[in-house]
């Protein structure tokens, strides 16, 4: 695998997520997922010194952000990860599903692949279930179908492991 080209695309995503995200912040952890015909991406952030994240699609409802731009400029995200998609593609690598990206304010990164089919996947449920795993989100009694999700999930967890 061409290892300058993987980094060269790693970094260009990492300053892509930078120049989304309107203030200082200590970590992002995006999802992707991306197969010929689609890509679905979304990110949380930390903002600097902050314990709760925000949303990627929030940033566009934020005071002096301009919300074409932030468009532009996530659509410019998308763009990243399809090539990066591609290139384990280009070079008869086995083509991922999804990937979760970390991403700290110092520069290091972190990316965990997945080959799971998702082709039957409720794509709400995998975000639920993502943000539970990776956020310790876990849904208040007003998301009463989030907490099915998850409590589903937990089911299922338990089971395997028995």
């Amino acid at each position: 695998m061409n290892k300058e080209k993987m980094e060269l695309l790693y970094k260009k995503i990492g300053q892509q997520v930078n120049l989304i995200i309107p203030e200082s912040w200590d970590k992002v952890l995006l999802y992707s997922e991306v197969t010929e015909w689609s890509n679905r991406t979304y990110f949380y952030y930390y903002p600097y010194k902050k314990e709760e994240p925000i949303y990627s699609l929030d940033i566009e409802d934020m005071n002096n952000v301009n919300e074409d731009e932030v468009n532009r400029q996530l659509h410019q995200l998308y763009e990243y990860l399809r090539e990066l998609w591609m290139e384990f593609k280009n070079q008869k690598q086995e083509q991922w599903t999804n990937l979760t990206f970390e991403l700290i304010s110092n520069g290091k990164f972190n990316i965990e692949y997945s080959y799971k089919n998702l082709e039957n996947e409720d794509s709400y449920e995998q975000q639920v279930i993502w943000e539970y795993e990776k956020l310790g989100i876990i849904p208040n009694d007003n998301r009463q179908r989030d907490f099915k999700i998850i409590e589903e999930y937990n089911k299922s967890i338990n089971n395997n492991t028995e």
